[in-house]
């Protein structure tokens, strides 16, 4: 019994053969939910690849996938020697303006100072980890969070326009005029 990828994952002919799969694979360590979504994301794959294989598109389709491959890989390299704590914004702790509905009292968030010698590339790939983080939060997990503010850097602080960069710092992660 195979897949029908010409018709779609929920089909009367293809909701048979994931039952099969599923009564099959459900063990202790593979609930059913987990067997289903990775035979919901199994059939999507070889539907994809039915289509490509039908409009001669295939060859393509995969060297366009090594190609981000390598480029997500030289990415994760290249960046790889700025994830650690001397690059890192500071977080200070203040009070908004306005106040939180449930509670009755001033909401609280995390100032972020950034660093003035790092470069925007490097400003954009933290918050992009960012934005990767909050969205696996659970929504409970997100509830508690305390908003997080872009601030600038403070002259006083450690983190200020006095701050330098690291020694190690590679010469692409700084602007220019550091």
């Amino acid at each position: 019994m195979q897949w029908d990828t010409s018709s779609g994952f929920s089909s009367p002919e293809n909701m048979r053969v994931t039952s099969e799969i599923t009564t099959a694979c459900v063990n202790e360590k593979y609930p059913a939910p987990v067997v289903q979504k990775a035979t919901k994301k199994y059939f999507t794959t070889l539907k994809r690849r039915s289509r490509l294989q039908t409009n001669n598109k295939l060859p393509d389709a995969r060297k366009k996938q090594r190609r981000l491959q390598r480029k997500h890989h030289e990415q994760k390299e290249k960046f790889s020697a700025i994830l650690q704590i001397e690059y890192m914004s500071s977080e200070e702790s203040a009070e908004e303006s306005g106040e939180d509905e449930h509670m009755g009292e001033r909401l609280k968030v995390l100032l972020i100072h950034t660093f003035p010698w790092r470069n925007q590339s490097v400003n954009e790939m933290f918050q992009s980890l960012d934005r990767k983080t909050a969205r696996k939060r659970t929504p409970r997990a997100a509830e508690m969070c305390r908003k997080r503010v872009p601030w600038g850097a403070e002259p006083s602080s450690p983190y200020g326009t006095t701050a330098k960069p690291p020694p190690s710092c590679p010469a692409w992660a700084k602007v220019s005029d550091c």
